[in-house]
């Protein structure tokens, strides 16, 4: 598996600040180390190799987010938009079949309709490639 757009605290923090501004809400955090775990929820390794794919990562932050509910407002948001920018730095995409697909899923979720392994599975059945490969300026020829 190619080396994935990892999200940092700081990204998280700034997500949750733009949903705020965006939609309403609370700006306050409420637990700085929850959200400092859910940072680091989809590093899980053993060996120096991941134990989960793209996938289910993109699923422990959502999963992670939501759970541990770190933030005053903007949890499930913020989850979502987390998820959804790692999918993008890691060069891809999800198509919605209808409009709030995604938000019914973290919903489905928030109240144990689905599982985190059903979100890994949601998001490995509707993504796609922005990219067949990145290129790189040796690929590219001379500039």
């Amino acid at each position: 598996m190619p080396e994935p757009a990892l999200l940092s605290l700081e990204d998280i923090l700034f997500i949750h600040q733009q949903e705020i501004q965006i939609s309403g809400g609370e700006p306050n955090i409420r637990n700085q180390e929850g959200i400092k775990a859910c940072v680091d929820a989809p590093k899980v390794s053993f060996d120096g190799d991941y134990l989960h794919d793209l996938f289910e990562m993109t699923a422990s932050y959502i999963s992670c987010l939501t759970m541990r509910h770190p933030f005053v407002d903007g949890n499930k948001r913020t989850a979502l938009a987390s998820a959804l920018t790692f999918l993008y730095l890691s060069d891809y995409s999800t198509e919605e079949s209808y409009d709030e697909e995604l938000t019914d899923l973290v919903l489905n979720f928030v109240t144990k309709k689905i599982s985190k392994e059903e979100i890994a599975e949601y998001v490995r059945a509707k993504s796609h490639r922005l990219y067949a490969r990145r290129l790189t300026s040796r690929s590219c020829g001379p500039l």
